[in-house]
């Protein structure tokens, strides 16, 4: 059973999100238990000591706004997937540094709810996947959430995880086929990247949560951007 969090300043719209959420859900078939407030502080604690697996939160909140509780989350290495919940979409950029899954738009919440749900259901169970790979003659599986980046080295391809690094002999372009469907986006010739790690998109470079820089190849500038949008909103 999924654990669920949601929190909004404004307890009608936190009533009407809490149930859109459980619509959502149960649409999707799948089991759920959720816990709502409209104070932030309490959302804290109630993180602090249960393990959430889906937060849907306000950006603009009093005490604590929802940039906070994102980084917060981001330096203890949560694994919730934090999807924000804004009319504010000026803001939306501003809050990769603390990689957010996605974000809703309140105005379009009921229209944008359910392919969230379905796509964090879908990352959920990606984070249990892991990609097999040769590397001196023997099978090496990585969990494809820890993989940040691949970069393109002539015949052969250098992985970048959190932990490890490989290099073995393969395609960027077979690997972008091969996980397409896991979120990782073709930002260069030479590199594919998780867009989960994704800290900054500035100009033609992308910063990953690491400090990692990364070029954005001229002709990837536009569709990098648009994908990163269109994937954050389901």
């Amino acid at each position: 059973m999924y654990q669920i969090a949601l929190c909004d300043d404004e307890v009608k719209i936190l009533e009407d999100m809490l149930n859109k959420v459980k619509e959502g859900f149960s649409k999707c078939g799948a089991a759920a238990e959720y816990y709502a407030t409209e104070d932030a502080e309490a959302l804290l604690q109630h993180i602090r000591k249960n393990n959430i697996d889906i937060l849907f939160l306000d950006i603009d909140m009093p005490k604590y706004n929802g940039m906070e509780i994102a980084e917060y989350l981001l330096k203890e290495n949560s694994k919730t997937l934090l999807v924000f919940v804004t009319n504010y979409e000026a803001l939306v950029y501003k809050s990769f540094q603390y990689q957010p899954f996605g974000f809703i738009r309140k105005n379009y919440f009921e229209d944008e709810i359910t392919e969230v749900i379905e796509r964090a259901l879908k990352a959920l169970k990606d984070k249990k996947e892991s990609l097999p790979i040769k590397v001196n003659n023997e099978i090496i599986k990585v969990n494809i959430c820890d993989i940040k980046y691949f970069e393109g080295d002539c015949n052969y391809v250098n992985l970048y995880g959190v932990e490890e690094q490989y290099r073995f002999r393969e395609t960027l372009g077979n690997l972008e086929k091969e996980l397409s469907s896991k979120d990782f986006i073709r930002i260069h010739k030479g590199y594919l990247v998780n867009q989960q790690f994704i800290h900054r998109i500035k100009g033609n470079e992308v910063q990953l949560s690491d400090g990692t820089i990364i070029p954005v190849g001229r002709s990837y500038s536009d569709s990098v951007k648009r994908k990163v949008m269109e994937a954050m909103r389901g």
